[in-house]
């Protein structure tokens, strides 16, 4: 009995083990899965077939004039209107203050927007958006990802960081810096300018001092 038993686990065992080397490997026709596997879905995968689309592609361009909302597009990569406070917000790298943070070899200050009330709701709008994940809404670095084990969140309210040149904050949001990705691709210049501006708001509203 104890032999059956034996030889009939071993062969299951090999059966196992053979049929798991086969993963991976190209078959003609739709392999058995008893688990099917989150990859093998009815979707689109770009740079493959479908048989969804008469000429059998997967990928096809975009209709002649789309753009993504609240774009307009001059020229083929400059990207203006982001959020309609000014003409010349954008994704763009000029080699200015406005798009570098920098006077020449140094960091300068100073918003290159009007600062008005809808440019700081804007600026807390990304802000909570973007940044308070780490630095949570208040700026003291204790958001959702702390609790997550990234403790090397800094404060803004840090006097390190408030001795900081505006453009300094720029090119950090713009760059990243240590652990803090890069945000460059993902914020417009005009909302990267309105977040400094609430940071400031921030810092200003807790530096205050009761009398």
């Amino acid at each position: 009995m104890v032999r059956t038993f034996l030889f009939l686990f071993l062969t299951v065992a090999l059966a196992v083990v053979a049929m798991a080397g086969f993963r991976g490997q190209k078959f003609a026709n739709t392999p058995l899965q008893i688990t099917p596997d989150m990859k093998h879905q009815p979707k689109v995968i770009t740079q493959h077939s479908s048989t969804f689309f008469a000429d059998g592609r997967a990928d096809h361009v975009p209709v002649k004039g789309t753009i993504p909302v609240g774009y307009n597009l001059t020229g083929r990569y400059y990207q203006t209107g982001v959020n309609n406070l000014a003409k010349d917000s954008a994704f763009t790298s000029r080699p200015d203050y406005k798009d570098t943070g920098a006077m020449g070899d140094v960091y300068g200050s100073g918003i290159p927007f009007t600062v008005n009330e809808a440019f700081l709701d804007r600026g807390r709008q990304r802000y909570e958006i973007f940044c308070s994940v780490c630095h949570d809404r208040t700026g003291n670095g204790n958001g959702i990802a702390k609790a997550y084990g990234l403790v090397t969140i800094a404060t803004l309210m840090d006097d390190r960081i408030k001795g900081q040149p505006d453009g300094q904050i720029f090119s950090t949001i713009t760059n990243g810096k240590n652990t803090m990705g890069a945000y460059g691709s993902s914020i417009a210049v005009e909302d990267r300018w309105a977040i400094i501006a609430h940071i400031r708001a921030l810092q200003a509203s807790q530096s205050g001092k009761v009398q």
